[in-house]
């Protein structure tokens, strides 16, 4: 069932965090770096007072996001004169730019001082790292390498002049500046990345009420209904105007990014591994071809439509009129010149801040969870405070599944391969799970609804939650596959489900065939025991030392566990005790999962027309904020039904790039008259 669910680990592994080689592992192997590869074809005439290295073919890892990163870098006397990446493990879709372009500008610039591609920063590093252990074998200064040329002299403040600039590429981002060149008027759209990067590229689809697609289909989606998910996850503790809003314009959002090139399909709810959702009406529009091409092919349409385009041009600061109103952005472009964009409207779309541990633990405290992309640093939620926007829902976060921290992904991908995705195809199944302290604390059938479990996750001590298994049930998937334990997709057999979730293929007739295809997990996770995520033992008590947790609290969990599906009744939280999996025969395992953090999912108040507002709710003149950076849509958690986060970017991008376009055309209107 490798295949099965790897796109649900995808997006576990797109966080990149940035943090220091020394503290995230971004150091070269010792053993690869010194003893597994020699120099070849060294001169032994050359000195170190003629030559830089000692000419030769050298070999090195160093870990990135999922394991080792190993390149060969080809060195003359005085010249690295190629560099390549022969093996990694990385994260498809956010590593390819480090990948490709960190070697080549290693070789163009005959330096290590480099910085790492931005979404990409432990790829880069591992590059770097493995290369820097190939100069200092060859005997090279890597001190002198890593030296920044002073180059203060050649850098330009230039000033540009646009009607709208737009700040981030992602789904948000890019909507609004499409939304935005339909209009004749001067649009920019600025991208600190080296290409779209967000949780637009990742998702699997977005809702709406009553598209053309649902009306096909005779799926209509009412908006009442819309309108009570929302009201009962955020208890009210929501901007109900614009909730209504968004809601309303959806069905429009849907027909125009399909108009836009962006190819969707509708499908039914459950299809993307949420057991749960399984009856609930068909609010997905899943991507036809991945998010990526979407996005992709939105901006091709933008850029038909007369719009710019900047790619590694981060946003630093607002810049502001006498009057203190917002009228453009301050950025730096990829040749580091400074530049002063100076606009009539600005909207904000950086995608909240889930990659600023220092906002994380500001905001979510002590205990929490990184974000997906680390390029989401809060940018644009700052800079909208800087201007006097007012703050509402910095405190919401998009806990949702359960996946593994990044150092161990590491681990596990270097003992596993990618076999190590397998590791997460229990998480959807009704397994009993305790936390650190041995307790249960779920209902566990309710575990596929992953924004549901994935808060309860996140209420654990330190987030993390153990999932356990017993021989038996091994030996039935072993035997019988594991829709013996529990069919997901029976219900599509000839009613096929296609979309894309994760930029991987969600394809019901795959689903339907690998859930009943008998598979031994046993090798895989005996393949892990010294990961410390996975453990083993013969018996409850030697299983919950190896866990480090209570062994009288683990076994009253497990005992009362076993006898409410015995008795039919669980007293504790009232699962449905025909679906749980028994825990009665040794060998045990455990599986340790840590809360999983999509994404942040507010920070700036804003109305429904899309605009910042100050303490008072009147609009900052001049700015528009859209997507994650945005409050109001939810109370403490994300919604419980399929493609809210991403219906609301798209909508709120869209509707942000219309509503600036057509202000500055009224402007313009009564200028003239």
């Amino acid at each position: 069932m490798k295949t099965m669910f790897k796109k649900m680990s995808m997006l576990a592994l797109i966080f990149v965090m940035v943090i220091s080689m020394t503290a995230c592992g971004a150091s070269a192997s010792g053993d690869s770096a010194t003893d597994n590869n020699q120099p070849a074809d060294s001169k032994e005439d050359a000195t170190a007072s003629q030559s830089l290295y000692t000419p030769g073919t050298y070999q090195a890892s160093a870990s990135g996001k999922n394991g080792d990163v190993t390149v060969e870098v080809v060195l003359t006397e005085n010249e690295i004169q190629s560099v390549k990446v022969l093996s990694q493990n990385e994260t498809e879709g956010v590593s390819d730019l480090a990948i490709e372009k960190l070697p080549q500008e290693i070789v163009e610039s005959q330096s290590l001082a480099l910085d790492s591609i931005s979404g990409a920063t432990l790829s880069s590093e591992a590059i770097l790292a493995a290369v820097e252990a190939c100069i200092v074998k060859a005997g090279g200064d890597v001190e002198a390498l890593k030296v920044k040329a002073d180059n203060q002299d050649s850098v330009e403040t230039k000033e540009l002049n646009y009607d709208i600039v737009v700040v981030g590429a992602g789904a948000a981002g890019t909507a609004a500046a499409l939304a935005a060149s339909e209009h004749d008027l001067k649009v920019l759209l600025v991208e600190k990345t080296a290409e779209p990067l967000g949780a637009g590229t990742l998702a699997g689809g977005l809702f709406a009420a009553e598209s053309d697609l649902q009306k096909q289909a005779g799926k209509t989606v009412s908006k009442e209904w819309l309108y009570d998910e929302y009201m009962k996850s955020s208890s009210g503790y929501m901007n109900s105007i614009l909730v209504k809003t968004i809601i309303d314009e959806s069905s429009e959002t849907v027909n125009w990014l399909i108009e836009n090139g962006c190819k969707l399909n509708l499908v039914d709810a459950g299809t993307g591994a949420s057991f749960e959702h399984i009856g609930m009406p068909a609010t997905l529009h899943g991507y036809a071809e991945g998010g990526k091409k979407a996005i992709l092919a939105l901006l091709d349409s933008y850029q038909n439509n007369g719009g710019e385009l900047m790619y590694q041009t981060p946003a630093t600061d607002l810049i502001f009129d006498d009057e203190g109103h917002v009228s453009g952005i301050m950025a730096k472009n990829a040749d580091g010149d400074v530049l002063k964009i100076h606009a009539k409207e600005v909207i904000l779309a950086t995608g909240g801040f889930g990659g600023n541990e220092e906002m994380l633990k500001t905001y979510l405290g002590n205990n929490y969870t990184f974000g997906e992309i680390a390029s989401n640093k809060g940018d644009g939620i700052k800079m909208a405070w800087s201007a006097g926007a007012d703050e509402l829902g910095i405190h919401t976060t998009q806990y949702f599944w359960e996946t593994f921290l990044p150092k161990d992904t590491a681990v596990l991908a270097n003992a596993l391969g990618g076999e190590f995705f397998s590791l997460h195809d229990f998480t959807f199944y009704p397994h009993l799970r305790v936390n650190q302290f041995g307790q249960r604390f779920c209902n566990e059938t309710t575990a596929s609804n992953f924004a549901i479990h994935g808060a309860q996750v996140s209420m654990q001590p330190e987030q993390v939650e153990y999932l356990i298994l017993d021989d038996s049930v091994l030996n039935q998937i072993a035997t019988e596959g594991y829709a013996s334990v529990e069919e997901h997709y029976g219900k599509w057999k000839n009613n096929r489900q296609f979309y894309m979730e994760f930029n991987e293929p969600n394809d019901t007739d795959t689903l339907i065939e690998q859930e009943n295809t008998p598979r031994d997990y046993r090798p895989l996770l005996d393949g892990a025991l010294d990961s410390a995520v996975v453990f083993k033992a013969d018996t409850l008590e030697e299983l919950a030392q190896k866990m480090g947790t209570d062994f009288d609290t683990f076994k009253a969990s497990v005992d009362q566990y076993n006898n409410a599906i015995k008795a039919g009744e669980d007293d504790l939280f009232y699962a449905d005790t025909n679906r749980l999996v028994s825990v009665e025969k040794g060998p045990y395992y455990a599986i340790k999962y840590h809360a999983r953090n999509l994404t942040t999912l507010g920070g700036v108040k804003i109305n429904e027309k899309i605009q910042a507002v100050d303490e008072h709710s009147q609009p900052i003149e001049g700015l528009y904020v859209a997507g994650a950076d945005a409050g109001g849509m939810y109370g403490v958690s994300y919604v419980d039904f399929e493609g809210g986060t991403l219906g609301f970017a798209y909508t709120s991008g869209r509707l942000a790039g219309s509503n600036a376009a057509t202000e500055i055309e009224a402007h313009n209107e009564g200028t003239d008259k």
